[in-house]
């Protein structure tokens, strides 16, 4: 089958005034899109990356305006519109200086028949705003080398491997809900909603149960947390049970506290079910890093 030639083409919008002074200086380039292909369907979500862009800007498929949104000067997203299976060329267009300056991205974008992922959920679906949640996301027809985006932003993941659990520690994000997007190589795309908010909304009262971990000798123990009333009241490592004096308050869902002998703890609540840290008390004498679950 012929190749389809497809232009994305991004102008000022209406009512925009060109460039004066220094801006006009700004470096116009376009590096790349992500993915790089995507189903014939359409709604995939796509991110063009290159330098000097700037809001207001519009984007058209083949011709079509279609909704995008400049996020800064070097990144502006769009849902890709439903296309004939081919690969395209797609180009980037922005007004400077009353001159209407084009580039293409390298590779362009290739339209394909493609059976998508499913998520099917998040666990957990919410997680503090300071970042670190441990979240599993469950779903079918995961592949290796997956990519995914919170909020749009990259994460570093873990995938297990077996096409139905892929594994991601969170950014530290502003509260509200996002888009989690799971972006298999082949371009299938599968979305699922985030929340984040502030640990000081979380319940953290309770038993904490989980392992306290030393990467450098590669040992570890268990580790209790007890708190009450906003209090941390006791730790057990190793079997080792002390009692802190004077106890930490967990503000704002986080904890520190360093005693007389130079040992401490310190942690924080990552969601309603997690918290992790490092402690140098009892057994664990090494500063190892902690975490831990709400029983």
């Amino acid at each position: 089958m012929a190749s389809l030639g497809v232009s994305v083409v991004i102008t000022l919008g209406c009512g925009s005034n060109p460039p004066t002074g220094p801006s006009e200086q700004t470096s116009f380039s376009v590096r790349s899109i992500f993915p790089t292909q995507g189903s014939t369907g359409g709604a995939t979500t796509a991110w063009i990356s290159g330098t000097g862009f700037r809001s207001g800007a519009t984007v058209t498929v083949d011709g079509s305006r279609v909704e995008a949104t400049v996020l800064s000067e070097t990144t502006i997203s769009l849902a890709m519109p439903a296309h004939a299976v081919g690969r395209v060329d797609v180009t980037v267009g922005q007004l400077g200086q009353l001159v209407q300056r084009q580039t293409s991205v390298p590779g362009g974008y290739t339209y394909a028949f493609i059976v998508p992922p499913v998520i099917s959920e998040l666990l957990p679906n919410i997680g503090s705003t300071d970042g670190s949640t441990p979240v599993t996301i469950r779903g079918t027809g995961f592949q290796n080398r997956l990519t995914v985006t919170v909020g749009g932003i990259k994460q570093q993941n873990q995938y297990s491997g077996d096409s139905t659990i892929a594994k991601i520690f969170t950014d530290s994000h502003a509260a509200g809900m996002v888009d989690v997007i799971v972006i298999n190589p082949d371009g299938g795309q599968a979305s699922s909603k985030f929340t984040f908010a502030s640990p000081a909304t979380f319940d953290f009262n309770g038993d904490w149960q989980g392992e306290a971990t030393d990467f450098n000798a590669d040992v570890s123990a268990p580790f209790v947390l007890t708190i009450r009333d906003n209090i941390v009241v006791s730790v057990s490592c190793g079997g080792s049970s002390v009692t802190l004096d004077p106890p930490p308050v967990v503000a704002n869902g986080q904890f520190r506290s360093v005693f007389s002998d130079g040992k401490r703890i310190d942690g924080r609540i990552a969601s309603t079910n997690f918290a992790l840290g490092y402690v140098n008390l009892g057994s664990c004498v090494v500063s190892p890093y902690w975490s831990a679950e709400k029983k």
